[in-house]
């Protein structure tokens, strides 16, 4: 499952914006969409564009984008708003209708040729990939609060950590040797490589062969993205936050305590912590602030959010969300 998807929506309720006499505002699940008075009514078929949706120059349908093809969060007037609506046409419908599944809901960013952005990173990752031999899985795709705001339950025990702006990296002790691995991909042995330069700098091998058979999840950060998490960026200084792991002889992943008792065992370091205890809504309002990594000066990205005991729906599989703050998404504006 993924959070980037450019979807068949109905449009709700418009109220005007408080602050422009043509503009009015929506929402799109839990997204706040800016839209212009007259281009939309309540119940119309309409196409949801996600935020770092990159849309193809070369279609008349985005030329009032005057060649700005990637789509962001922006501020208009005082008001936030996450992606645009577009007009469903005949032709997107019938190609949908034709692909045989419900309309609502579909996701039509090849019909569009719509990809999603994505960043360069600040540091040269490098390596080579290698063959696993056995089942090294990649992480969950988390998927976005906004776009299933009522999947948590009111009352649930949760926990939400800090979310970092960094590179996604796999770690495993099994069979005699530490394997190392990017989101998608197992990695060569290699010191140049981002993720064994983490493994070396941190001692990983020896570490987590005390623990075989359990796949540890971390993030590298520091001088990797545009967030630098008080890292000297000249010197390529990198750091590693743990937020999750896998039992593979289990075949599952280990409960929120579990994983950060195991984890403090061995003397790795976790994702900061935000809050943990009952859900409410309100508590979105942690997915906004300051960093809380040791050195950092900046933003936070953003929040991650789980049930302290692993939970499935059959919606987004595992139960597991993501927000990025506003103060994150609109960083690089002016």
């Amino acid at each position: 499952m993924s959070e980037f998807k450019v979807t068949v929506v109905r449009v709700g309720p418009i109220t005007k914006h408080e602050n422009a006499d043509t503009l009015g505002l929506t929402k799109v699940f839990d997204y706040p969409v800016i839209v212009k008075l007259g281009d939309f009514k309540e119940g119309d078929f309409a196409i949801y564009v996600p935020v770092d949706a990159v849309v193809p120059k070369e279609s008349p349908r985005w030329d009032f984008l005057q060649g700005h093809n990637r789509i962001k969060a922006k501020r208009l007037r005082g008001i936030f708003s996450m992606g645009l609506l577009t007009k469903m046409d005949v032709a997107i419908m019938a190609k949908a209708v034709e692909e045989g599944s419900d309309v609502i809901g579909k996701d039509v960013a090849d019909i569009l040729q719509i990809t999603k952005y994505e960043p360069p990173l600040a540091i040269q990752t490098g390596g080579d990939n290698e063959h696993c031999p056995f089942f090294f899985p990649t992480y969950t795709d988390v998927e976005g609060l906004r776009r299933w705001p009522d999947m948590l339950k009111d009352g649930e025990e949760v926990q939400l950590n800090e979310k970092i702006h960094g590179a996604n990296m796999r770690a495993l002790y099994k069979e005699g040797r530490l394997w190392m691995g990017s989101h998608t991909s197992a990695k060569k042995p290699d010191a140049e490589n981002l993720w064994w330069r983490a493994a070396y700098e941190n001692k990983l091998e020896e570490t987590l062969a005390k623990m075989p058979g359990i796949l540890f999840y971390g993030e590298v950060f520091g001088s990797v993205q545009d967030l630098h998490y008080g890292c000297n960026r000249q010197k390529g200084k990198i750091k590693i936050a743990f937020f999750d792991a896998f039992d593979l002889e289990a075949g599952k992943y280990l409960d929120l305590d579990d994983f950060e008792k195991r984890t403090l065992d061995l003397g790795l370091s976790l994702v900061p912590k935000l809050y943990r205890g009952p859900w409410s809504k309100d508590l979105v309002a942690h997915a906004e602030g300051k960093s809380l990594i040791d050195g950092a000066d900046h933003v936070r990205e953003g929040l991650v959010v789980r049930p302290v005991k692993e939970r499935f729906d059959e919606r987004i599989q595992r139960v597991i969300l993501k927000r990025h703050g506003e103060g994150y998404l609109l960083r690089k504006e002016g």
